[in-house]
């Protein structure tokens, strides 16, 4: 069996940095900076406002402070070792230039998170052209989102990094933010301008959401009728699409009120290929909404300001996991696909939830 390419950047990324972590008094040898950071103590608010939330955070729920001193982190992704308990958090750091992970020990020996739960970050990829969002395909190969790359790359188990989407029409993308797969393989992606009003690139396309289709290659444009197109995300039985528009937010430090700050749902034709009937599912304040995750129910997770929103399937608020800054994006992982994943701002946060992930957990090989 051929390790995976995660294994072999961790194995890669340990050794480079293991001298690095201690520092010699005398005789004595001492941990710089620990492996596992503290849990959260005391624990941040869970704010309840229906009992369908109640039910997701169980009696005793715990949110756990994985890591932190990054820039600002985005797109995370969970990857299972097969017959393991242990997998990968992948998610990128934008202001470092850098594709992060954290190994994932598992929940054992007591079905909790504890600080034996992960290992310490490594930087897994860099420079990683400013990547933005990630996601798993059919086959567990990283797909990331880069925006000075202006382009949707893929890595393989080989650790091979290529292009699956640059360009349209002849004209190169204007900088990719997010992207989901869907069953058939196909891979849906959002393109806002953000990286020309942040980087020395001129967008010559349209601020377009777009289908790629691995079979026969083609790039199509699903909609162009979106501001500042941002997460992207289907429910559970792929009949609906969402997709933020963050056009509330036109280059950092900057807010426009009366521009979208909204989560659109979308039907999906039963060909699987097109979408129509645009509607607004929810506003998102304070601030704006970023990464969205769907958990089996159909219940919508977005990054916002002030943290996590959770919505259910009707667009009502059930409930928030406050975080002390701006929290950009997150995914279900773990064995069981019952834990969420949360990059908000500098730090990476965990919860185990009484819920899985809308999407099956992608796995690899040890």
């Amino acid at each position: 069996m051929r390790p995976s390419i995660l294994n072999l950047a961790l194995a890669a990324a340990l050794a480079a940095t293991a001298s690095a972590q201690k520092v010699e008094i005398g005789n004595l040898a001492y941990e710089k900076n620990p492996p596992y950071p503290e849990a959260q103590n005391p624990q941040l608010p869970l704010q309840v406002y229906d009992d369908e939330f109640a039910e997701i955070l169980g009696t005793e729920p715990k949110l756990i402070h994985l890591a932190k001193g990054f820039g600002f982190t985005e797109g995370p992704v969970y990857l299972q070792v097969k017959n393991s308990p242990e997998g990968y958090l992948v998610f990128t750091d934008q202001i470092n230039d850098n594709i992060n992970l954290i190994r994932w020990h598992g929940l054992s020996p007591y079905n909790t998170i504890t600080p034996a739960s992960w290992g310490e970050p490594v930087i897994f990829r860099h420079p990683s052209s400013i990547a933005d969002g990630q996601t798993a395909d059919l086959e567990a190969r990283l797909l990331t989102a880069e925006t000075t790359g202006r382009r949707v790359s893929i890595t393989h188990h080989d650790g091979r990094v290529e292009t699956l989407a640059g360009s349209y029409e002849g004209k190169p993308l204007n900088s990719p933010n997010d992207l989901v797969v869907k069953s058939d393989g196909s891979v849906w992606f959002t393109d806002p301008s953000y990286g020309s009003l942040q980087f020395p690139q001129e967008a010559e396309l349209p601020n377009n959401v777009y289908r790629y289709d691995p079979a026969t290659k083609k790039l199509t444009v699903v909609t162009g009728d979106l501001q500042m197109p941002n997460g992207i995300a289907f429910s559970p039985d792929e009949k609906t699409l969402y997709i933020i528009d963050s056009g509330a937010i036109q280059a950092p430090r900057t807010y426009y009120y009366n521009k979208p700050h909204t989560i659109y749902a979308f039907d999906v034709a039963p060909d699987g290929k097109t979408i129509s009937n645009q509607r607004v599912f929810a506003n998102v304040y304070p601030g704006f909404p970023d990464g969205m995750r769907l958990d089996e129910r159909g219940n919508v997770y977005s990054g916002a300001l002030d943290g996590i929103h959770v919505f259910n399937p009707k667009g009502k608020m059930i409930g928030k996991i406050k975080l002390p800054k701006q929290t950009a994006n997150l995914t279900f992982g773990g064995r069981d696909n019952n834990i969420l994943f949360i990059c908000s701002s500098d730090s990476v946060w965990a919860i185990k939830l009484n819920t899985k992930g809308a999407k099956p957990v992608p796995q690899i090989d040890r």
